[in-house]
């Protein structure tokens, strides 16, 4: 009996062994990573930048048709204003609407007349066409992208300037023919900004904006008007800029989870 009952106590350990050699085997499971909590770009902005600009100004006598006035060599200004927007962030996405407002500090450009058709400036020899941008203001979008505290966007909307012309009397400094008018156009442009603190941001910023064609025409009852150098305008400006700015969000909402 005693033979019988360890001949079964074999037979039974041999089986479960030949069970378990025959299950799969367990994989472990690697840890799950915790979520990445990142800045939080949403909320209110205001701000200041100062750069560069370069502009240039294009257009004709309508009165003598293919005679041009332009002032196109590029001149260069000190650039400088402000700025407030809103945001919010989605994942890496950011999205907003910015607007400002920038003072050009600069003389009036000027191009020599050669008094030729289809040249730069149409003025007889010893005139200058000059011209100048006082101011631009704007308001349009931005859609950014984040990584934690860098984001670098692309921008884009409506824009208006100020624009002033006149003729140069060489060698003398004396002109006339002054005249001026508010220019509607466009904007587009990219930059990148860092939060160098929760709510300090600095960054840089270039825009390039395109005014569309406006005539300007002198007042007749100066006696430094000539209506026969009465023009149309148009003009484009580059700007780069280097921005500071405070954010704060009065919104506050769960921290921002983004996938790097």
């Amino acid at each position: 009996m005693k033979r019988l009952v360890l001949a079964a106590s074999i037979l039974a350990a041999s089986a479960v062994s030949a069970f378990a050699a025959d299950m799969p085997a367990r994989i472990a499971k690697a840890p799950v990573a915790p979520p990445v909590v990142t800045y939080d770009w949403s909320g209110i902005y205001v701000g200041g930048a100062v750069g560069g600009a370069w502009h240039d100004t294009a257009g004709d006598f309508y009165n003598f048709p293919g005679f041009l006035w332009s002032t196109g060599n590029s001149d260069t200004a000190l650039i400088y204003g402000g700025f407030a927007g809103i945001q919010k962030q989605w994942g890496n996405f950011v999205l907003g609407v910015e607007g400002g407002f920038n003072a050009l500090d600069n003389g009036f450009n000027t191009t020599a007349g050669t008094g030729l058709i289809g040249s730069g400036c149409g003025l007889v020899v010893g005139l200058s066409c000059q011209s100048r941008v006082n101011d631009i203001w704007y308001i349009g979008g931005r859609v950014g992208y984040a990584w934690n505290r860098f984001m670098v966007y692309g921008q884009g909307g409506y824009a208006q300037a100020d624009i002033d012309t006149q003729t140069l009397l060489n060698g003398t400094g004396v002109t006339f023919d002054h005249a001026g008018a508010s220019h509607g156009g466009w904007y587009a442009g990219v930059g990148g900004e860092y939060a160098v603190l929760d709510n300090l941001i600095i960054g840089i910023d270039y825009k390039h904006y395109e005014f569309d064609s406006k005539q300007h025409n002198c007042n007749l009852a100066l006696i430094t008007c000539n209506p026969l150098n009465n023009r149309n305008v148009d003009a484009d400006v580059d700007a780069v800029m280097a921005r500071l700015s405070y954010k704060f969000n009065p919104w506050p909402t769960a921290p921002v989870v983004a996938r790097y």
